[in-house]
């Protein structure tokens, strides 16, 4: 059978993933405006594909329809941009650079960190051209070119990281998919809107998807539209009123406590497609967290443990107990796959075996052989980093389980923003104690927080959806995969060239303020380099097994008792300043979705989902129309929507 993915959904999936790459880069450093891929939600995506299959696809079938790209093409596209988005952004690139500049570009006599940290840098980690460093940072002197020579080297180690860490969790996303997707039905909120922007309905020759002539999905479209536009606008003209996101926070227990209110349009849209069960827990356990908190500030108990600046705003037993919740969660999760997990290590072992693999973008043989070809690599480059080999197995172990969980959690919950209760290289120093990492050590942690902090938005949960997408198509579909390879190089390529001549043309310092504070850890972990030996929190690890157990009877509750309304996907979230930014949110649609239910019944709910899909669609797009806007004008700074 003919694949659906031809050259032509290809060609054009990798200048848009071009395009993605350094159009995510120039809107966050140089416009600032709203943000196209830090968030698994994906706005860039989103509006790319809606302008391209609105209105682009659709004059091409009208004036020739061979011109137009057929279903499995635009499939492909929407999975190469998903992948693009990935890379540029505070998720990989424009975290990576100040990660490896700062050490050299901050250090000053007061902080030491030429004796501190200078001596366990390896030359291939970070340029050694001190005034490629400084030129990154203040911009070139007139006449002066990039000085690309000072980045081959550790561009292309990084580089070469990132693409192993993404063949590593597409071969992650396609052992699991069957399970998640058939097995266990997850919703995948993130999948539906495009799948609505391509399905033809009852009219295969359609030239323009139902969706799109639907009243409702424009009047869910025109809500954020018009309420963003104000703020917009304000920014151009202060008479104008501007309406803000971020609602007057709530400040509980003494004013010790704050409780963030913010809410989305879009993602009020993803959680009206998620389970009451599910959006209930997420409010519900969001608050339960704040009450633990307060709790233990008024009782004098809060631990004073100093994590990252990602833990800062949450206490830190909080922070371990959501740590135990995510292990929990991923074991249980591992354990119900069991029997797909076996099979397909069968499948891998003997080609001959009944079960199909032939609908998969890889093979199963291939994804295992891909799986332990890219952790072996990924391995190699920690050791020679500067991780101890002891540390290795147990680092990829956490980093592993928060790449699992927050897929999961993604595609069941339709979670827009997330990331894990701690940085895995704050895991290890807390849970196994700094002693055990040495100095060297240290500081190749230090470096692991450039892609191992946000982890907001990575090539598992990009990947997870595409393969969702893909589903339903007929024929082969390995060139999917290669699509997805060749988006994350463009991606890679586009933004790399976009930050470099902004950074060196403008001044990294004059860009967006990440550019500076994402160098930040390492004024947490010089001071512990040269000082007496520390060994673990076990304060941490007591509370790391009271979420784990929390989070176990909440699983054994879920499957044993079908009235039990409290899911465990709530609680592994619950902790962190995130998940301040969702819950508000999930407390509308949960609200909104409870009472369309009980009055209009399931058909009333389906016949409303075109509105709420219209008002994902219209934030991404009023986000990008002004970030279009700012750019062509030179105002800068007019952040629409945190989407």
């Amino acid at each position: 059978m003919q694949s659906a993915f031809t050259y032509k959904g290809i060609l054009v999936g990798a200048l848009l993933s071009l395009c993605c790459g350094a159009g995510a880069v120039y809107g966050m450093l140089l416009v600032r405006g709203s943000w196209w891929g830090l968030n698994a939600s994906a706005p860039g995506a989103i509006l790319l594909f809606f302008i391209l299959t609105c209105f682009v696809n659709t004059v091409l079938a009208f004036i020739r329809r061979p011109l137009a790209l057929g279903p499995g093409d635009l499939v492909l596209v929407y999975a190469m941009m998903l992948m693009a988005l990935t890379l540029p952004t505070q998720n990989f690139l424009v975290h990576i650079i100040p990660t490896i500049c700062v050490p050299f570009y901050s250090a000053s006599p007061e902080n030491d960190w030429r004796s501190t940290l200078h001596p366990y840098i390896p030359d291939w980690i970070a340029p050694q051209n001190y005034e490629a460093i400084k030129n990154l940072y203040e911009g070139l002197p007139k006449g002066q070119s990039i000085p690309w020579d000072a980045w081959y080297i550790p561009l292309g180690a990084w580089c070469a990281l990132f693409v192993a860490l993404s063949l590593m969790m597409i071969c992650l996303a396609v052992i699991l998919h069957r399970q998640w997707s058939q097995a266990e039905h997850l919703a995948y909120p993130m999948a539906q809107l495009p799948q609505a922007m391509l399905d033809p309905g009852s009219d295969p020759q359609a030239r323009l998807a139902p969706f799109f002539k639907n009243p409702l999905v424009w009047i869910g479209f025109a809500l954020p539209l018009v309420f963003f536009s104000f703020g917009g606008l304000n920014h151009y003209f202060p008479s104008v009123p501007a309406f803000n996101q971020f609602l007057p926070n709530w400040w509980w227990f003494q004013d010790e406590v704050r409780v963030i209110v913010f809410f989305s349009f879009a993602w009020i849209g993803f959680f009206y497609l998620v389970s009451l069960e599910i959006i209930f827990s997420i409010w519900f356990f969001y608050l339960f967290t704040k009450l633990e908190e307060g709790a233990f500030s008024l009782l004098g108990i809060a631990s004073t443990e100093k994590l990252s600046r990602y833990e800062a705003f949450q206490s830190a037993d909080l922070v371990h107990q959501g740590v135990g919740a995510f292990i929990v969660f991923a074991v249980f999760g591992l354990w119900m796959a069991r029997r797909h997990l076996r099979a397909v290590v069968r499948k891998a072992w003997n080609p001959t075996d009944p079960l199909d693999d032939s609908q998969e973008i890889l093979s199963y043989r291939a994804c295992l052989v891909g799986l332990v070809a890219s952790l072996l690599f990924v391995s190699s480059w920690l050791w020679l980093s500067g991780v101890p080999l002891v540390i290795i197995p147990v680092f990829l172990a956490i980093v592993l389980i928060y790449y699992i969980v927050i897929t999961r959690v993604v595609a069941a919950g339709g979670i827009p923003t997330t990331r894990p209760p701690i940085v895995p290289p704050f895991f290890i120093i807390s849970g196994l104690g700094a002693s055990i990492l040495g100095d060297r050590g240290l500081v190749a942690m230090g470096f692991a927080m450039g892609w191992a902090a946000e982890m907001r938005l990575f090539p598992m949960i990009a990947c997870a959806n595409s393969l969702k997408l893909a589903e339903k198509l007929p024929g082969p579909k390995r060139r999917l995969f290669w699509g997805m390879i060749l988006a994350i190089l463009c991606g890679l390529a586009g933004s790399i060239y976009v930050l470099m001549e902004l950074a060196y043309t403008h001044g990294g310092i004059n860009l967006i303020r990440h550019f500076i504070n994402d160098g930040a850890q390492w004024n947490r972990l010089a001071p512990l380099i040269d000082r007496p030996p520390s060994g673990p929190d076990m304060r941490g690890w007591v509370f790391t097994g009271i979420g784990g157990l929390i989070e176990g009877f909440l699983m054994w509750a879920n499957h044993r008792f079908f009235w039990w309304p409290l899911h465990p996907l709530g609680f592994v979230i619950a902790a962190g300043f995130i998940t301040g930014q969702i819950w508000f949110s999930a407390f509308i649609a949960w609200l909104l979705k409870a009472v369309i239910l009980q009055y209009g019944g399931p058909g009333f709910f389906a016949k409303l989902k075109p509105f709420f899909l219209g008002m994902i669609l219209g934030e991404a797009t009023v986000g990008g129309l002004w970030l279009l806007v700012d750019a062509l004008t030179g105002h800068y700074g007019n952040r629409i929507t945190a989407m």
